[in-house]
């Protein structure tokens, strides 16, 4: 019997609590959409990962800097089936730890996954990303980028 989206989510914070971006990536199907809905500079002008390779360098790249993973868990996770069977939302909490002063901070998210054959084919993520990026200390060279990027 195939993954079910309710399986899949709760493997997709597994490795995400893992910082295993070949775990995360192995969950989507070839062609999957990982999309981002809140614009953050460093992706790009997409805003998203185009197929499980796509989704698999990304996620590389953006944890391949991190010594020591962040995320510490999860907390007030609420999934909300739909009328598609294929759908669900799950909003919620994530609990981390900026390493470099030992301060702990919450971050909220929403993600809309969709799941078809026992993979994601398409995730929707809603992650607040100044929260997340204020909690790791990261929030001033963010708006630099932010500054940066919209200059004419």
């Amino acid at each position: 019997m195939p993954a079910t989206p309710r399986d899949l989510l709760d493997r997709f914070q597994q490795a995400m609590l893992d910082f295993s971006a070949d775990a995360l990536a192995d969950l989507f199907a070839d062609e999957a959409i990982y999309e981002f809905v809140f614009w953050t500079p460093h992706r790009g002008p997409s805003q998203r990962y185009d197929g499980r390779e796509e989704i698999r360098v990304g996620f590389r790249a953006a944890w391949g800097s991190v010594s020591k993973p962040p995320l510490t868990g999860f907390g007030e996770v609420c999934v909300h089936e739909t009328a598609d069977p294929e759908v669900i939302i799950s909003e919620g909490e994530m609990d981390g730890v900026n390493h470099a002063t030992g301060r702990p901070f919450t971050s909220r998210f929403v993600l809309v996954l969709r799941a078809r054959d026992g993979r994601i084919v398409h995730l929707r993520d809603y992650s607040d990303v100044l929260r997340t990026a204020a909690g790791l200390g990261r929030l001033t060279p963010l708006f630099d980028q932010v500054r940066a990027e919209s200059a004419p």
